[in-house]
């Protein structure tokens, strides 16, 4: 099995049946993405990849309970925030704020760096810096939604999973996301879409 191109249901259902390959295949295709997500959510690194080492071993050990039927990268973002504040909860000197909530501080000040090299020279770096101010003006819980939808490019029903909201929640947070972008550099939604599509280096270079 080349592992490399094999779909995300079929390695789960591999997974389940005890392939430790599946296993790796998941866990190498993931971590990266689910790293960068969860130290927007915590900024403490040792905590980040703790937690990340229990979500991989519960996933191992408790696969014979886990269902068959699993959009893989929804459901690891999923379990992936329980996870932390699971881990969180307990401790005495840090303030924890529901993961289900607004108020929650989603780390993500948007800027530039060396992978900025990767946007065509050509587009114009004012537009760039535009973009990158406007998105540091937006709340927390909009700019988790620009960066799941934008970035990790998950579909609504998949971000409600990740945000405990509904899909009508979602699709709220994101037009609220999307306005306040639209206000702030004074252009239309398709034009947004566009800069935000085509400066994504951008969105994947968050700083923590």
């Amino acid at each position: 099995m080349d592992s490399s191109s094999t779909p995300d249901s079929t390695l789960w259902a591999h997974l389940l049946g005890g392939d430790s390959n599946a296993f790796a295949t998941i866990y190498d295709r993931y971590f990266d993405r689910l790293y960068e997500y969860a130290m927007r959510l915590h900024p403490e690194e040792d905590v980040v990849k703790d937690v990340l080492q229990e979500l991989f071993i519960k996933l191992w050990t408790n696969r014979d309970n886990l269902s068959t039927t699993v959009d893989v990268r929804p459901y690891l973002f999923v379990s992936l925030r329980g996870t932390l504040y699971n881990r969180l909860r307990p401790r005495r000197n840090v303030t924890v704020v529901s993961l289900d909530q607004d108020e929650h501080d989603f780390i993500a000040h948007f800027s530039s760096s060396s992978e900025q090299n990767l946007i065509n020279r050509e587009q114009d770096q004012a537009q760039q810096q535009k973009l990158l101010q406007a998105l540091n003006q937006l709340n927390p819980r909009q700019k988790e939604m620009i960066y799941l939808r934008y970035f990790e490019e998950l579909d609504y029903e998949q971000i409600a999973d990740v945000l405990n909201i509904s899909v009508k929640g979602a699709y709220k947070l994101s037009a609220r996301a999307l306005k306040n972008l639209r206000d702030i550099l004074g252009v239309s939604t398709g034009v947004l879409i566009v800069m935000l599509a085509a400066y994504k280096p951008l969105l994947k270079t968050c700083a923590v």
